[in-house]
């Protein structure tokens, strides 16, 4: 029988091996959703802890009480893993934006950073909603941390930025060859891939990739939307 995972932001196991949460979301969830009931068993999880096996023991109205059964997975066993990839998306329509960022903590990305380009589109992102996706896709896919969204920051500085902490950086082409191969990539610990709006990046964005060393991936022979080309470029550089 399949235990369902839950993020709890904080967890604090006593001596007596009791965990006590007030988050009144997770409590409506656990009673009014899942209907569980005393006796059973769910994991928790979270950056700082990793994941437990736990046991349902009272039921209160503002408040639930767990029996800590066993530990299941220390943070630093997902940490490391090695390879990190981040994802540079320029700004699209929210709800393209929502399913790349479903599919990318499926994937394993670490960071999305939202981007400004010529064709991009000037959406604010809704920061409660796009949380209960990070949340609600990392209990899903059986992740521990929870993948983070950066500020809004224009291409040119963005490729600065990702040149500064990652090993190599591409962008997604149409080119016939990428430069790195597959084996290369496997062997690196920080990617960071840009993948352009709808329309693409304009001809000066793409002389400013090249002039700035930024490597073409290529994502196949047609042209992908740019959710579509996220979720390629992501799990590519995942794999």
């Amino acid at each position: 029988m399949r235990i369902h995972r839950f993020y709890i932001k904080n967890i604090d196991i006593s001596s007596e091996n009791t965990v006590v949460t007030q988050e009144t979301e997770l409590i409506h969830q656990l009673k009014n959703v899942f209907r569980y009931k005393s006796g059973q068993k769910i994991y928790f999880f979270n950056e700082k802890i990793g994941e437990i096996e736990v046991e349902i023991s009272e039921i209160g109205k503002k408040d639930m009480s767990f029996k800590y059964i066993r530990q299941i997975r220390n943070m630093i066993d997902d940490k490391e893993l090695g390879k990190s990839v981040s994802l540079y998306i320029s700004t699209i329509k929210n709800s393209n934006f929502e399913l790349i960022i479903e599919k990318a903590v499926e994937l394993g990305v670490i960071e999305i950073i939202p981007i400004t380009t010529e064709r991009s589109m000037k959406n604010s992102p809704n920061t409660q909603r796009i949380n209960k996706i990070i949340k609600e896709a990392t209990e899903q896919s059986g992740r521990i941390d929870l993948m983070k969204i950066g500020d809004i920051v224009d291409l040119k500085n963005a490729i600065k930025n990702a040149k500064d902490v990652s090993d190599i950086v591409y962008f997604g082409s149409l080119e016939e060859k990428d430069i790195e191969t597959k084996a290369n990539r496997n062997n690196l610990m920080k990617i960071a891939v840009f993948i352009g709006p709808e329309g693409g990046f304009s001809d000066e964005e793409l002389s400013l990739f090249k002039s700035e060393n930024v490597n073409p991936l290529r994502l196949g022979k047609y042209i992908l939307r740019a959710e579509t080309a996220s979720i390629v470029a992501c799990g590519i550089l995942s794999l």
